[in-house]
């Protein structure tokens, strides 16, 4: 894009320098996406740490390889000029200073005009000192840095819709009532205990809040709120966020958290069971749509920190319109092929509100890894399906809380947004929910997680026409074997089994 063409938002990322925490993971990818691909910023800033043996640039360039930056590639002729507008710049995030060398943070304060804060662990089972270490004192960290900024016009902390799921109704204001005197209370108090001590009061601190990973997001508004309300910051509210809707592809997903991991055996004709109310109404919305109010929000902010004080927060969810758990489950059913579909929907698909169920329905399932491994033996394959299917047992069960109940909510900010965007903006950063077309969302996301998900594109220099095809080749042949000796196995075992099963507890 060449110009701002008369828009305000392009006119404000146009030129600018943006910096980015979190940039690893699923949301921040896409908004690294978005920002290459559409707008024209100057320098894009990447705080990444190390992990392992891999420094913060070749965590970077692995990025980059992802079929997720392929439009970026093929649609612009510069593509090389517009990656290297992105540095790379290591952090340590357990350090008050970031580890960052005097000269480089200096250099960042000096030029940094937009922040997008999407650091987070979103590991539900993490112990509670933990979670307030990572979702609270690394923010903190962050925006310590950007308080010497000298140049800044927005800052975005992301945060979660789920941040006050402990209340029925949750509207778009930081609710400072964390009890126990106050989050430095809490901290220094941890602070000082042995583990064994923390675990036995952690849940008298979470309350009525499912886990850790809520309570410590909560925490971090707070924080935000009462040590840098200085800044021109703006707190962005995410629920669900799924696999894409439209950009850069539609379906495009690179994880297994929340709907997509319960949707892996069922494409694959596996028995999955789920702890979830078919009746309730989940608040689901796609990682692109997502992206677009994040970008939308940060310019929202910069005006709105010349006419106010007070955070504005943002509630990026819909209650109009929406699906029941039920109604979402057979959307997924809809984007199996014809058999996958018919198996699932009356043998190897169960959804239930019963624990005693589902307690039973797990058994079936860790039962039915146990026999797909004894396959993989006879086969010489690893054992690998008890641990993968333990793994999944666990995900529904951190998931029970959202899954077995619904919230009201308001999102004037939003629905402000929304109405005041041009037509040029609203093609450009589509965010309105209330115009997804989610019959055609629900029946691409299946197909979704199994392209980029289950059999991802590994990053590699491009191969020859021949290894391509070879490789492909010998992809349906081993699908083909996998699939006959799953579908001997399971019509030997499970089907009379499973219909039994169903009859006896249909009215549970």
């Amino acid at each position: 894009m060449s110009d701002s063409c008369g828009s305000k938002v392009i006119e404000f990322y146009q030129d600018s320098v943006v910096m980015i925490t979190g940039a690893s993971g699923f949301l921040g990818k896409v908004l690294l996406e978005k920002l290459l691909r559409c707008l024209e910023a100057r320098k894009i800033y990447v705080l990444i740490r190390r992990k392992r043996d891999y420094s913060a640039q070749m965590r970077l360039e692995q990025i980059l390889k992802s079929v997720l930056f392929d439009r970026v590639r093929s649609e612009t002729k510069a593509a090389k000029g517009l990656f290297d507008k992105i540095e790379a710049v290591e952090v340590n995030f357990e350090r008050d200073d970031l580890g960052l060398e005097p000269a480089l943070r200096d250099r960042l304060r000096s030029e940094v005009e937009v922040a997008f804060n999407l650091l987070a662990s979103v590991n539900f089972n993490e112990a509670l000192d933990q979670a307030l270490e990572t979702n609270v004192e690394c923010t903190r960290r962050v925006l310590n840095l950007l308080s010497g900024a000298r140049r800044i016009k927005s800052v975005i902390h992301v945060s979660t819709f789920y941040s006050n799921c402990n209340r029925t109704i949750i509207e778009e204001k930081i609710y400072d009532d964390i009890g126990f005197g106050g989050y430095d209370n809490i901290k220094n108090t941890f602070a000082k205990l042995q583990d064994d001590h923390k675990q036995f009061l952690s849940p008298v601190v979470l309350g009525t809040f499912p886990n850790s990973y809520t309570f410590s997001k909560k925490c971090a508004e707070v924080v935000v709120r009462d040590k840098f309300g200085h800044l021109p910051v703006g707190i962005f509210r995410p629920p669900i966020v799924t696999s894409s809707y439209r950009e850069p592809v539609p379906g495009w997903i690179d994880n297994f958290n929340g709907p997509s991991g319960m949707v892996v055996p069922l494409s694959q004709g596996l028995y999955s069971a789920a702890l979830l109310d078919p009746k309730k109404k989940p608040f689901i919305v796609p990682v692109d749509f997502c992206v677009n109010a994040l970008l939308m929000c940060a310019y929202d902010v910069s005006k709105s920190s010349v006419v106010t004080k007070t955070i504005p927060v943002y509630n990026y969810t819909d209650d109009s319109n929406l699906w029941t758990w039920g109604q979402v489950i057979n959307g997924f059913f809809s984007g199996l092929g014809p058999i996958r579909k018919l198996v699932a929907k009356y043998f190897t698909g169960t959804i239930t509100v019963n624990p005693i169920r589902y307690a039973i329905c797990k058994r079936i399932m860790m039962f039915q890894a146990f026999c797909l491994d004894l396959v993989r033996t006879f086969t010489g394959k690893e054992k690998i399906m008890q641990r993968l299917f333990s793994k999944m047992v666990t995900l529904s069960e951190v998931l029970r809380f959202f899954c077995l109940n619904d919230w009201k909510m308001t999102n004037a900010n939003i629905r402000r947004i929304s109405d005041e965007m041009s037509p040029l903006e609203a093609e450009l950063f589509p965010l309105d929910i209330r115009k997804i077309d989610w019959t055609e969302y629900y029946r691409n996301f299946v197909p979704g997680v199994i392209k980029y998900a289950v059999q991802p594109r590994t990053p590699r220099s491009s191969p020859s026409i021949t290894e391509r095809k070879l490789k492909e080749s010998k992809l349906r042949e081993t699908k083909k074997l996998n699939s006959g000796l799953f579908y001997l196995l399971w019509s030997s075992v499970f089907i009379i089994a499973l219909k039994i099963f169903k009859n006896l507890f249909n009215k549970v």
